[in-house]
């Protein structure tokens, strides 16, 4: 496959997969997936369907055009399910989004067939709230439900305090808008590069264009130019060898979950500022440490309980990997506690439209 043809397929992010695989796990009904078992036409899926489940990512942000996904949702005039539906932002600070006329269009389909909506926490609500919507319920990310251990918050409590010299980072884009990012994400580099650790890269088209460079398949491959800029914005001082280098050994991407899973089981500690990266060492019973950076980041480790820094506190407090190990901390029965309560209010938004749930 192509990677552009990949890209496309995972909305330009792997991470998209994480909160999909886990909407699927949770339904126990016989489920139809549009655009692959059956076709993207409003007849066709009303011959086969009940109700529409949506996998939902941060839908409620500016500059996000979704004409043509609502307006087959509007055509098929059917229940809708979203779950895990989120807002970004900068900033909590502001619930008043400058959002596109077809997420507005959106947001009206919920009142009329939406029975409630599950969004990520506080932020998201309010949004919705400043738009007239007030059937939410917040249940975090579905990805916080994967692991079916129902006592793997002690298993990963366990493996925290076993310590162990492995670990994950994860990638960020290379030329973020927030500048402060790229002092994290060379502070992760460099780490990666010293230690026994794996970085994972889970979105920037052009990056995945690079990393599969040598994949006959991929069929784009990037230019020289973009392997010099890239290796300057990472590692600068460093040269083009040293990144190569790095690339070849240290740096990962994954389409498919369940391998993801099984490459981050083997590691001792994860840390990033990606959700889903984390999440999925995290399901797999890996301590993780989130680094969040914005509304939508801060939103989801503060409802779902999980340890986490600001992107300052990280740069303040963390020189080392080491450091990083000893600012976590995680109490595995509040944690669990929290996600019974989280599972029970996902488990009664799709009980109400007569999903059967493996919740």
């Amino acid at each position: 496959m192509t990677t552009s043809k990949l890209m496309s397929a995972v909305g330009q992010n792997s991470g998209n997969l994480v909160f999909q695989y886990a909407c699927r796990k949770l339904i126990r009904s016989d489920a139809t997936v549009i655009g692959q078992d059956v076709p993207r036409d409003p007849v066709a899926i009303r011959e086969q369907a009940d109700v529409i489940v949506i996998p939902s990512a941060n839908f409620l942000r500016e500059g996000l055009s979704f004409g043509g996904f609502v307006g087959l949702l509007d055509r098929c005039q059917l229940p809708l399910v979203f779950i895990g539906l989120g807002a970004q932002a900068e900033s909590a600070a502001s619930t008043k989004l400058n959002l596109d006329p077809t997420i507005e269009r959106m947001i009206a389909l919920m009142k009329e067939r939406s029975e409630s909506v599950s969004v990520r926490g506080d932020f998201t609500a309010s949004v919705l709230e400043y738009y007239g919507l007030d059937n939410v319920v917040i249940t975090g990310c579905p990805s916080n439900f994967i692991s079916e251990n129902d006592n793997f918050a002690e298993t990963i409590a366990h493996k925290a305090a076993q310590g162990g010299p492995t670990f994950l980072t994860h990638a960020e884009e290379p030329w973020p808008k927030v500048a402060e990012k790229t002092g994290v994400e060379r502070r992760l580099i460099e780490w990666t590069r010293k230690g026994r650790a794996m970085m994972i890269q889970q979105s920037v088209p052009a990056v995945f264009e690079y990393l599969r460079r040598d994949n006959p398949a991929a069929v784009d491959q990037p230019s020289e130019d973009f392997e010099v800029a890239l290796a300057a914005q990472l590692m600068p001082g460093q040269g083009v060898e040293a990144f190569r280098d790095f690339a070849a050994t240290r740096l990962r991407s994954y389409i498919s979950v369940e391998q993801w899973m099984e490459d981050s089981a083997r590691f001792d500690f994860s840390i990033g500022m990606r959700l889903h990266g984390n999440m999925v060492a995290w399901q797999a019973g890996v301590p993780a440490m989130w680094i969040h950076h914005d509304a939508r980041t801060s939103e989801l480790v503060e409802t779902m309980g999980l340890p986490n820094l600001s992107l300052a506190q990280f740069m303040n407090t963390c020189t080392t990997v080491e450091d990083a190990r000893k600012q976590w901390s995680f109490d595995p029965a509040a944690y669990t506690k929290r996600r019974n309560i989280l599972r029970g209010r996902l488990k009664d938004v799709l009980q109400a439209q007569n999903i059967s749930t493996t919740l």
